[in-house]
């Protein structure tokens, strides 16, 4: 008894110091900004009252929250979809073993590694109406355009520069999955008479969906939370043309002062991007073989 005390009493001292560090930043956080959705804290004002479920009646009538909604939508839809057909056939173009084709992998992965803050300046400048993309455009005879201030595309602009950052973690993941197929299944195949296509149809493909699970879930959680690159780029402009739901949270909260009415939006926000993982991850799950 007094052994298996002893491990117990090492055991809670081991895991105690990151209980508390996963208590207090991560659980405290969420349950407060819970309670808060449920007042009118206004931090300019002394004190604040309980007034139930308003914030939340008042986020079904405001436009300016469900605008926000769809902008991230639209954002998040073309970077899972793209950024995964980006990363897979830059996958399969460096799936070889060659000095050339591991430095590739690195050029691939670059953009991944830097702030979304920098990569936000880069392409603000880049995508100017005297940039870069319009000079280069201007040379093959084509006309450029407002890339960042005209608000029929700013929210697709925006779109393909996280595409351009995420491109190289989608790279790495389904390199990691090629490589982890048995080459027994391709030397069967070839055996059999399959050609590249039919292989990659029967055996790449379904092998790859374990992949194709992790980078759809952590793109979609990693763009309904964008916000560095938005501020950026545009601010949310023109107007609230590229507005986000983090951006919008974060002018709610500190702009207009009213942090209850931006804790519903936060709530909101953690209840879409649970759900969706949820519905994903389930759904993509059950295309994933075993071999």
């Amino acid at each position: 008894m007094k052994k298996l005390n002893n491990k117990t009493t090492n055991f809670f001292l081991f895991v105690s110091h990151g209980l508390f560090i996963y208590l207090t930043f991560v659980i405290m956080p969420i349950v407060l900004c819970i309670y808060y959705s449920f007042t009118n804290f206004n931090p300019l004002f002394k004190g604040f009252k309980v007034i139930g479920f308003q914030n939340y009646a008042d986020l079904l009538k405001d436009s300016a929250f469900g605008h926000a909604i769809v902008v991230t939508c639209i954002i998040a839809l073309i970077v899972t979809i793209a950024a995964n057909a980006m990363g897979l056939l830059s996958a399969l173009l460096v799936n070889y073993k060659s000095w050339v084709y591991n430095a590739s992998r690195t050029i691939f992965f670059t953009p991944q590694v830097l702030s979304p803050v920098v990569v936000g300046f880069i392409w603000s400048i880049m995508l100017t109406d005297d940039g870069v993309l319009n000079k280069l455009l201007g040379y093959i005879g084509l006309s450029g355009t407002s890339w960042l201030a005209n608000p029929s595309i700013v929210v697709y602009s925006i779109a393909a520069v996280i595409v351009w950052q995420s491109m190289g973690f989608c790279t790495v993941v389904f390199l990691a999955t090629l490589q982890s197929i048995p080459s027994d299944l391709y030397e069967a195949a070839k055996i059999d008479g399959c050609n590249r296509r039919q292989k990659f149809r029967h055996i790449t493909y379904p092998l790859l969906a374990p992949g194709i699970t992790i980078n759809t879930v952590m793109l979609l959680i990693s763009t309904f939370k964008v916000f560095d690159h938005v501020v950026v780029l545009t601010n949310g402009g023109p107007g609230t043309t590229s507005e986000t739901i983090s951006l919008k949270i974060i002018n709610t909260a500190f702009n207009e002062n009213q942090m209850g009415y931006a804790s519903s939006m936060a709530v909101v926000l953690f209840a879409l991007i649970g759900v969706i993982s949820i519905v994903v991850v389930t759904g993509l799950k059950r295309r994933e073989v075993e071999y």
